[in-house]
């Protein structure tokens, strides 16, 4: 049975509510909005097509709040998921029962088609000639704009998952020098979006989110990728300055790679979400983590050595490897994240290698830095002690091995400093509080050669890389400020009064409307910090030179990632050719391949390059 006739009913009943009202002769069904008065006005009546249930509606133009229902909205009133406003563009649309207004913008030959459920949401599809979606009002307009049409759930104060979900986007520039618009309003582009974080995804109703582009991008002078994360920093009451120290640290004490961020405001679906800082995301890439690339699952032992990018995590999900941390008072978890899946060849040498340095880390054994890079370590350090980081060798804490003999494990990259600036009491080693933990670096402090790195590494970073006495740094902090007030006003009048999560000690957007506090509390940590640092490791020297590297070999590959090149010649005096490190023959060597060339009776392994 169709639902025709009782909306039919209905709509006659209606009649005699308001004579005013155009006679009807459709299904029932009316957009009901700003532009027709709320009326069930004839012209925005929906006609039925030949699907069952189904209905549709063409307009030359649509503009502002509408919802769709019969006209005394008894029998259908349908809205958005979200409380408010929420701005559609192109697409598909979940509508519900008492729902919130849908808003369009400046929308123009609109089609809309309705397929509705009695149960459970409707659908609504929607068509247009553009797909306008920038707001009426709140941005700043200081700062560039990323616009993002995706799923309205995308917006949900309560937004649980972590899937992507399809969308596009475009960005503008806004004028900024060196900075390129990519896409338009009328030619977006596509993109996958998703919910990234833990407690800073749950627990505030400003998210923090994943984007992967449909192509690669150079956004905003960042590296050219399809990754890249909007951090939305809802936890950051020190003036948005703990990840920006951090990363400035990073890039100038020589880290292998440090994430790069730019301050962008964003707009999804037409709602003024705030300011974000649109940042590299971490990736095993050229132009970031520049090592091999090792596929999911490997079996080959002659590539198993290698690249690997893993965290300690002070979280425990899925596949991990957890063991106790020897002498402390936490666990060590190390997460895979290059590549995510191992293979039992590929968890047993991670597995064994973590396994070994954490016991070497508790027996403070310097044989450590045959696994370790001390150096990379040294500076690592450095910069974590400098921002008070507490959490840090907890969560957030990232290594990354690239493929081959004679590598090393890294510290690198830097990542969510998120919990830095954080202490009252800066003058003392920020893991003497072991309110996180603080995974090995109490212990590594002891380990033979770790604080002599440290110390003169020190003395040339501070002395000669931020300038006296850090004036370098803090120049970049107060034209980072500046750049960010406008911006940081309208953001607090976005999320003030916002409704927070649904979930346990959840807690409102910070507001950083007026940056001064936050800097100046951040410029006296980072003055008490290094003075008393200079008190313990020696004050640091504006003539110092950069430290010469630790020329500890490294711990050779173990026996089942590695063969035997005598025995594989002495079964086979004659050949030649390349052969993987089991001794089998490989048609054709990939970069990055460790392999055994035989030539002339003489055996040598080499790295394909």
């Amino acid at each position: 049975m169709r639902l025709t006739s009782t909306l039919r009913a209905v709509a006659i009943a209606g009649l005699a509510l308001c004579s005013s009202l155009t006679s009807l002769a459709g299904s029932g069904i009316f957009l009901m909005g700003n532009l027709n008065g709320w009326q069930a006005l004839a012209d925005y009546e929906f006609a039925e097509t030949s699907v069952e249930n189904q209905y549709t509606l063409k307009l030359g133009s649509l503009e502002g709040d509408f919802k769709i229902a019969t006209s005394d909205w008894s029998t259908i009133d349908l809205g958005a998921p979200l409380t408010g406003s929420s701005t559609v563009a192109t697409g598909e649309y979940d509508c519900v029962r008492r729902g919130g207004n849908f808003k369009a913008v400046a929308m123009t030959n609109v089609t809309i088609t309705l397929d509705y459920a009695e149960e459970g949401s409707s659908k609504m599809t929607i068509s247009a000639d553009n797909n306008p979606v920038i707001p009426t009002n709140g941005i700043s307009g200081t700062l560039p704009v990323l616009y993002i049409i995706t799923d309205p759930i995308m917006l949900s104060k309560d937004l649980d998952d972590k899937d992507y979900r399809d969308g596009t986007y475009w960005l503008d520039a806004n004028g900024f020098d060196n900075f390129e618009s990519i896409g338009s309003a009328e030619e977006m582009l596509p993109l996958e979006i998703k919910a990234r974080g833990n407690w800073t995804r749950k627990g505030f109703a400003k998210k923090p989110f994943k984007l992967k582009l449909g192509s690669k991008q150079n956004m905003l002078g960042l590296s050219k990728s399809k990754h890249f994360a909007l951090l939305a920093h809802a936890d950051d009451y020190n003036a948005y300055l703990r990840n920006f120290v951090g990363f400035n640290l990073g890039k100038r004490i020589g880290l292998p790679w440090t994430p790069a961020q730019q301050p962008v405001e964003v707009v999804m679906n037409g709602d003024y979400r705030g300011l974000y800082f649109l940042t590299e995301s971490i990736r095993v890439e050229k132009d970031r983590i520049n090592i091999a690339e090792l596929n999911d699952e490997e079996t080959d032992p002659s590539l198993c050595s290698g690249g690997y990018l893993v965290e300690l995590d002070n979280y425990e999900e899925g596949d991990q490897i957890i063991s106790p941390e020897e002498g402390g008072n936490d666990v060590m978890r190390v997460t895979f994240d290059t590549p995510e899946v191992y293979s039992p060849l590929q968890r047993r040498f991670v597995e064994d290698q973590f396994l070994t340095m954490n016991r070497m880390v508790s027996e403070h054994n310097p044989d450590l830095w045959k696994y370790m890079d001390l150096d990379m370590a040294a500076r690592y350090y450095i910069v974590e002690e400098i921002i008070d980081h507490r959490e840090s060798y907890h969560g957030s804490t990232y290594l990354f091995r690239d493929r081959g003999e004679g590598q090393k494990w890294t510290f690198s990259p830097l990542w969510d400093c998120g919990a830095a600036f954080g202490r009252e009491n800066v003058e003392g080693y920020f893991s003497d509080e072991y309110l996180f933990g603080n995974l090995w670096i109490a212990n590594m402090r002891q380990v033979p050669g770790f604080m002599e790195k440290v110390k003169e590494t020190w003395s040339w970073f501070w002395g000669t890389r931020v300038g006296n006495h850090g004036a370098e740094l803090f120049a970049d902090i107060d034209k980072y400020i500046e750049s960010l007030r406008s911006a940081a006003v309208a953001d607090h009048k976005r999320w003030a009064g916002a409704p927070r999560p649904n979930y346990e000690g959840s807690t409102d957007v910070v507001n950083n409307s007026d940056l001064n506090p936050g800097t100046r509390f951040v410029k006296q940590c980072l003055n008490r910090k290094t003075a008393w640092l200079a008190k313990e490791w020696g004050t640091p020297s504006a003539t110092a030179t950069e430290p010469v590297r630790d020329i500890t070999e490294a711990q050779a590959l173990p026996e089942y990632l590695t063969a035997d090149i005598d025995a594989v010649l002495s079964e086979n005096p004659a050949i030649s050719g390349f052969y993987n490190l089991q001794g089998l023959p490989i048609s054709r060597a990939e970069k990055g391949q460790i392999v055994i060339k035989i030539e002339k009776g003489k055996a040598t392994k080499v790295l394909v390059r």
